[in-house]
């Protein structure tokens, strides 16, 4: 075959003459060797493939925990600015509302139509964090929230925090008020109002437990001062001294710091020297050892006789057992119908004495006077004077009991005997009464008071503080009622809510167990070892 031949049958041969390499056995191991080494390369390529969807699945993952993460400090950060705006956004958890405001401290703080600013002395963080009086648990932080609620009630309302470092313009214009941490000023053009850490807080001993009990009077303070800065006029009551009262600052403390919740302005006068200021409504005669001198009797007389005045006045007289004889004090009385007589009430019944103290009498509210209706818990009348009554009526007096004791009660006098005492001669006797003028003034009825007490202890502090006994109320009541502040704007009910309640009760031990060793340690570790080992296991996926 010759070249030519040779050409042809290469180019020109069909292809299904081409011998395929499979017939040729001996070439059988490098194809396969080849093949192998082909293979291997492939197989790898699939982990890397793997490998990067991997990758761009934990990436993934990491950017979405970084936006969620963003999105919740963004929340946060807007909640904040929101609730600081709108302090009624943030919701009040705890059991007794202390960081929301009473029914009258809304209606008081919408109220109002001027301009008033309520000042929180003190740095902003020690009211946010509790920082004030910290050893004695009061929670600063519920002023702060409950001031911010009355600001957003009312755009007249202002709060500022002043820090007495950096504020020396406002601490000198009060420099007789002494400002100190933890105070609250209230002001308006009219007047202004100081409440102290007493006024907001108050503590108290469990006669039970021995335990300190705490409580706060932040709402009703506050409430009362924007009312007091607010109103018009300010019922006074005046406070006379200089005839050796038992009586005076030092134990009336508790009932000049009710009076003035109460939004009377309290203050003393000497009325052998001065006159009875023109805008007093109570006049107070606290338990004189001397007697009053004519002059200031007519001084008396002309301030209840007062022709041109329309609001109620009142003349408000205390006594005591041991009290010596007064005839000049004691016939003013006798002309306005009340008697007071020598000695002490006692009470046979033990079920109407508190203490096993005889003395200590539970009186009951009289029937016909303008407090019927109210509800008072046990009232108690502690070594009180007997009264009586000279008539019941006498031209344009009329004469009432106020208290009265039950029909077991009797009268201890320097005379009486043993045997008497063992057996004695009993009544019902009035602790407290009230004599009641109208006067006509520019055409209209005006009413005029005046209330006698035979026991001054009612008045002190260890009595008024008693909460399981209605004193406190009773005499709100009756001084409001007597200075026509019952009807007006006077409004403000003092209250005291306990922020250290404890609903279960347990050891320290087993507090500091539950508090430090479960909720402080204990969850957040068991958290944190659940969040690595899921990470760990998910690492690997």
């Amino acid at each position: 075959m010759n070249n030519t031949d040779q050409n042809k049958d290469l180019l020109g041969a069909p292809e299904a003459e081409v011998q395929p390499e499979a017939a040729q056995p001996e070439n059988t191991a490098p194809v396969e060797a080849a093949v192998t080494e082909n293979i291997a390369p492939a197989e790898k390529k699939p982990d890397r493939k793997l490998r990067g969807n991997g990758w761009k699945r934990g990436g993934m993952a990491t950017l979405l925990s970084v936006v969620f993460i963003a999105i919740i400090v963004a929340v946060n950060i807007i909640v904040t600015a929101l609730t600081q705006r709108f302090p009624s956004m943030d919701i009040d958890l705890t059991a007794q509302k202390l960081h929301s405001l009473s029914d009258q401290a809304q209606e008081i703080a919408k109220g109002i139509t001027v301009d008033t600013e309520i000042y929180l002395v003190g740095k902003e963080d020690a009211y946010r964090k509790d920082l004030l009086y910290a050893n004695y648990g009061f929670q600063y932080s519920q002023v702060a929230n409950l001031a911010e609620r009355l600001q957003e009630a009312n755009s007249h309302i202002k709060v500022e925090f002043v820090d007495p470092d950096t504020s020396p313009t406002l601490m000198a214009e009060y420099a007789d008020e002494s400002l100190t941490n933890g105070m609250v000023l209230v002001r308006t053009e009219k007047r202004h109002k100081i409440l102290s850490v007493y006024d907001l807080f108050d503590m108290q001993q469990d006669q039970m437990t021995g335990g300190a009990q705490t409580y706060t009077k932040a709402d009703s303070a506050l409430a009362g001062a924007l009312e007091l800065v607010n109103l018009e006029k300010v019922p006074v009551l005046t406070v006379c001294t200089g005839h050796g009262e038992l009586l005076y600052s030092e134990n009336l403390g508790v009932f000049t710091d009710l009076m003035e919740s109460q939004n009377f302005s309290v203050q003393e006068v000497d009325i052998l020297t001065e006159d009875i200021p023109a805008d007093t409504q109570v006049l107070m005669i606290p338990t004189p050892s001397n007697d009053y001198t004519q002059e200031e009797i007519q001084k008396v007389q002309d301030f209840l006789n007062n022709t041109e005045r329309e609001e109620p006045v009142a003349v408000l007289a205390t006594c005591h057992p041991t009290q010596r004889e007064l005839p000049r004090l004691t016939g003013f009385l006798e002309e306005w119908g009340i008697e007071v007589h020598q000695g002490v009430v006692a009470e046979s019944d033990a079920g109407r004495m508190a203490a096993a103290n005889a003395s200590y009498v539970l009186v009951d509210p009289a029937g016909g006077t303008a407090l019927d209706g109210n509800s008072y818990n046990r009232l108690l009348a502690p070594s009180s004077a007997p009264l009586s009554f000279a008539f019941d009526s006498n031209g344009d007096i009329t004469t009432r009991a106020l208290w009265e004791t039950g029909s077991s009660a009797y009268i201890i006098t320097e005379s009486t005997t043993q045997a008497e005492a063992e057996n004695p001669e009993t009544a019902q006797w009035a602790v407290a009464a009230m004599a009641t003028k109208t006067l006509e003034v520019n055409g209209k009825e005006s009413l005029r008071h005046v209330i006698v007490f035979g026991s001054s202890y009612v008045f002190t502090d260890s009595f008024l503080e008693a909460t399981a006994f209605g004193n406190r109320d009773y005499i709100t009541d009756l001084l409001q009622y007597a200075a026509g502040a019952d009807d007006s704007a006077v409004t403000v009910q003092a209250s005291a809510v306990q922020t250290n309640v404890m609903d279960v009760t347990c050891s320290r031990s087993t507090a500091t167990l539950l508090g430090l060793g479960v909720f402080t340690v204990g969850l957040p570790l068991l958290i944190l070892i659940a969040g690595l080992a899921i990470f760990l296991k998910r690492r690997h996926l």
